[in-house]
């Protein structure tokens, strides 16, 4: 029996593969499910596969089986959120940018503060093989200050300008539009020369202004001897962004930067029993009505709340409504309430002709994974640039939310739930989105590992990344050509006018010459 033991031990040396794992640092400061619902299944699988993972995070897995993965709850920063809707909608872009800066440097500054993530700062700078961060304030970048790891940079949406300018990735401003720009259908010269404007000013505002202000913030939280924010940014390994070729325009990116998708997609789960009796009985349709988790339909206002409500009374269709309150006034017979839905198991019902969103992209997402056809009333960020993509694809209908009405509304639902071209093309944009060699969340982790084996990705770094912008722009080129041309003007003007005096005075000494002759001769015949 002993012999027998040591046979299997001997073998079983050969068959265990190795796992070499890594001390991994993540940091995500947004409190909003949707945003941490993409993140989940990457620290999920990143703890299965042996890394220890630390992770910030304002939603806590409860999975005790991940042995592997310590998490800092920073929950409380959600009684942030509650910010009125019209602030969103009469806010000019110069007001966006600096109220988006401002809440998300505030988000951060109560989550550093915490008590546990002071824990986390008193720990060795060497003690992390990586650190992964939020890439959407340049404050969070302290965290990589601190501890002095390579850096991944992950987005659940299109990141700011200035983080693909630490890797050199192109931000065209037509091509690739900055979440602050939207075009509603095909751009027009006034929406280009914005966005061309916008790309100056943004990038103005944040070298000379927002960047150095949270550079100060991070001195008085990560030490006065950290290096600039800016270089700290500049030095990101990679970036990974949420996105696929179906909802984002397909543009070039450099190898640093990383597109995956569909990570947030769920094995299905039995729904709650009024829930499923209601979409069962609902033979005529469903239309489930959501604005995503940031946004509540509770904070839409009495007019608006009016005119939702008596659109949705006139549909032919029973509704489901995320609605915050145990109350709605007016509240239709033919709606159901609840404060908190399963949206993906809601989604996967065959009775649900139409799904009313905000444009948010997981809840996107998740609709065309379960082939539900949309209206969307876009509110602030990357919303209004994803609905127009699903509008050009022919998967949903756009409503203004400036400009909502009832009839508006009532239609829109009423030709998305009824007409079978919009299903039909959310399911071919199903088909394409699954048409991959690897699903996002393996290319995701596939990727972090990539930079955690090599030390970083230096050799995956644009030469863009280290150029001052004057020289990625040809600023100094232009400048010379321009002032050769100028120089080439002034000269063949100047020869043109020195060659006509020339010529004049010329013409004028013949000129006199010839009548000093004719004058001679005039004098000598008489």
């Amino acid at each position: 029996m002993d012999l027998l033991h040591y046979y299997i031990s001997f073998a079983a040396i050969f068959l265990v593969v190795p796992i070499e794992s890594a001390n991994i640092l993540a940091i995500t400061f947004v409190p909003s499910v949707s945003h941490q619902e993409v993140y989940q299944p990457i620290w999920r699988e990143l703890s299965l596969r042996g890394h220890n993972v630390t992770v910030m995070t304002t939603n806590v897995l409860a999975d005790p089986s991940l042995v592997n993965l310590t998490q800092i709850d920073v929950s409380f920063v959600y009684k942030y959120m509650n910010v009125p809707l019209k602030s969103f909608r009469d806010a000019t872009i110069l007001q966006n940018i600096f109220f988006i800066d401002f809440f998300f440097s505030k988000l951060l500054q109560a989550e550093i503060a915490h008590e546990d993530v002071q824990k986390l700062l008193q720990r060795d700078d060497d003690e992390f093989d990586l650190v992964v961060l939020e890439a959407l304030h340049p404050l969070v970048y302290g965290f990589a200050a601190k501890f002095k790891a390579p850096v991944v940079a992950i987005s659940t949406l299109e990141p700011f300008i200035p983080f693909h300018d630490a890797l050199g990735n192109p931000t065209h401003p037509v091509l690739r539009p900055d979440n602050f720009i939207h075009f509603y259908g095909e751009p027009t010269l006034k929406d280009r020369m914005t966005s061309f404007l916008h790309n100056i000013f943004y990038r103005a505002i944040y070298y000379w202004r927002l960047l150095p202000e949270a550079d100060k913030v991070a001195r008085k939280f990560f030490g006065r001897n950290i290096p600039y924010l800016g270089d700290v940014i500049g030095n990101t390994s990679l970036m990974l962004i949420n996105s696929n070729p179906i909802l984002n325009t397909p543009v070039a990116n450099v190898p640093s930067v990383i597109s995956f998708g569909n990570v947030h997609i769920k094995e299905a789960k039995p729904l709650p029993k009024d829930i499923q009796k209601f979409l069962d009985a609902s033979s005529r349709g469903v239309v489930y009505f959501s604005l995503g988790s940031n946004v509540k339909s509770t904070s839409l206002g009495t007019e608006m709340r009016d005119i939702i409500t008596q659109a949705l009374s006139e549909l032919p269709f029973n509704v489901i409504w995320k609605w915050e309150e145990d109350e709605l006034p007016g509240k239709p017979d033919n709606v159901l309430l609840k404060k908190w839905l399963p949206q993906q198991d809601i989604l996967r019902h065959p009775n649900v002709k139409v799904f009313v969103t905000q444009g948010g992209l997981q809840s996107i997402e998740q609709s065309i994974a379960f082939g539900v056809p949309m209206v969307g009333i876009p509110i602030y960020g990357d919303q209004p640039t994803n609905v127009k993509t699903l509008v050009d694809g022919g998967m949903a209908l756009f409503i203004d939310f400036k400009s909502i009405t009832k009839d508006e509304l009532k239609k829109a639902i009423l030709e998305v739930g009824t007409n079978i071209k919009y299903r039909e093309r959310v399911v071919k944009a199903r088909e394409l989105i699954q048409d991959q060699p690897m699903n996002g969340l393996d290319k995701a982790v596939w990727w972090i590992e990539h930079v955690i084996r090599h030390k970083g990705a230096r050799h995956l770094r644009s030469p863009a990344a280290d150029m001052p912008i004057f020289q990625y722009f040809m600023v100094d080129v232009i400048a010379i050509l321009l002032f050769g041309l100028y120089l080439s003007v002034k000269l063949t003007k100047l020869i043109i006018r020195w060659t006509v005096r020339g010529l004049t005075i010329g013409f004028e000494v013949f000129k006199k010459f010839l009548n000093n002759k004719l004058l001679a001769s005039k004098q000598k015949a008489s």
